[in-house]
């Protein structure tokens, strides 16, 4: 291993050509004394999920290169331009998701180049990949993994490994989505035959403590599985695995008032919310479009057409 035993932190910087603004992202790589894998741990996708962010620090700080096998690259601030803007969700200079814009493009939008600029630089590295999220400004969440079951058995087994070592009761598995079309990071970076998995933990774009070290605790199970670290794994949870059924999306204009708590149990049917004119009266009932478990739901009354209401998976 050329560099060993050593950390470093940097900022990598990339120029926006349309605007000459400069793309940055905050990058900390542990070089192991012993040879191994390379796990890229990835936060901030959205800038104002703050355990996500919190979660990747701490790993980054609690890992001694002498105990590492292999090279650990942690991204801290993936959406710089939304954290120091506080902005939910989207990339300030274009309005794009970041979770719609890999694997990027050289001459795109701004969002675009960013995906492409983190994709080649970093992600190519990856022989595992864990993308951090926290719960945005206006989101409850529970805290949950996402696992893509892709056919492929050998990747299939890794990425299950992944889930289960990050100690979070609750696991997704979800279907890939279509190849050609833009997507998040960690969906792409599994059509290259790399094991990733997506975790969630925190909510409202709040920094709780306890909510970042459920992040951190999951990254270091995760590299004591894969033979990064030694030491026993935390394994407090029971896991609950669901299928993953996607989001109820606001549909009319009004505002938001939902009628659900998180890990509520719901039946089909079952009204879960409702839109409300700007004065009070109900426009439309939101109904559970199946037998499932809150994993998510939209906090605010401000409410945008295609906006995310409510999450719910069902129990398999």
């Amino acid at each position: 291993m050329e560099n060993f035993n050593m950390k470093k932190t940097e900022m990598l910087e990339f120029k926006y050509q349309n605007t000459g603004e400069i793309i940055n992202f905050p990058v900390g790589t542990i070089f192991g004394k012993k040879e191994g894998p390379t796990l890229v741990v990835l936060g901030g996708m959205h800038g104002s999920e703050f355990c996500g962010i919190q979660g990747a620090i701490d790993a980054f700080n609690q890992v001694n290169p002498e105990e590492l096998s292999g090279t650990l690259i942690v991204g801290t601030i993936y959406n710089m331009s939304a954290f120091v803007n506080h902005t939910g969700f989207l990339v300030p200079q274009d309005g794009k998701n970041p979770m719609s814009t890999f694997p990027g493009k050289r001459n795109g939008t701004y969002g675009e180049v960013m995906a492409h600029h983190f994709n080649e630089e970093v992600l190519s590295k990856a022989d595992y990949f864990i993308e951090l999220h926290g719960g945005d400004i206006p989101e409850a969440l529970t805290p949950f993994t996402i696992q893509t079951i892709t056919g492929n058995e050998v990747l299939d087994s890794k990425i299950k490994d992944m889930a289960i070592a990050y100690n979070i009761p609750l696991i997704i598995n979800a279907k890939p989505r279509p190849a050609d079309t833009p997507g998040s990071a960690f969906t792409k970076t599994i059509y290259r035959g790399v094991p990733a998995i997506l975790t969630e933990s925190g909510q409202q774009g709040i920094l709780n403590l306890d909510d970042a070290k459920v992040h951190t605790t999951g990254i270091l199970n995760v590299m004591k599985k894969i033979g990064m670290l030694s030491g026993e794994l935390v394994n407090t949870a029971e896991r609950i695995n669901l299928e993953y059924n996607g989001a109820i999306r606001n549909e009319v204009k009004g505002m938001w008032y939902p009628f659900v708590k998180l890990n509520q149990i719901v039946k089909k049917d079952e009204i879960v919310g409702e839109i409300r004119d700007y004065f009070g009266k109900k426009i439309v009932d939101i109904k559970a479009p199946i037998d499932g478990i809150i994993t998510v739901f939209r906090t605010s009354p401000s409410v945008g057409i295609g906006n995310v209401l409510v999450e719910l998976h069902k129990i398999m």
